[in-house]
């Protein structure tokens, strides 16, 4: 992903606690993390994908705090995504 979209993402990422290692990008929470690998990235489906993701555990929030967790990290990435993908 080295397009200016993923500059723009990596940016809106770091502005919501997430860290960059090695060109990896570290969820703030530790749930996830994820690399480029896509000199072309299609960021539509795969803000798309992480949406159905997050919908499915927000379900599970009150449940443990691992599962709070993770779905923050994921609503923190598709924010992130529709900003890069709205502008």
């Amino acid at each position: 992903m080295q397009d200016a979209r993923w500059r723009q993402l990596k940016q809106h990422l770091l502005d919501r606690g997430w860290t960059s290692r090695d060109d990896t990008m570290h969820a703030p929470h530790e749930t996830m993390w994820f690399t480029p690998s896509s000199e072309h990235p299609n960021m539509a489906s795969f803000r798309d994908r992480m949406t159905m993701v997050a919908e499915a555990t927000s379900a599970y929030v009150g449940e443990n705090v691992e599962q709070a967790s993770l779905h923050e990290d994921l609503v923190s990435l598709v924010e992130a995504l529709d900003e890069v993908l709205t502008s």
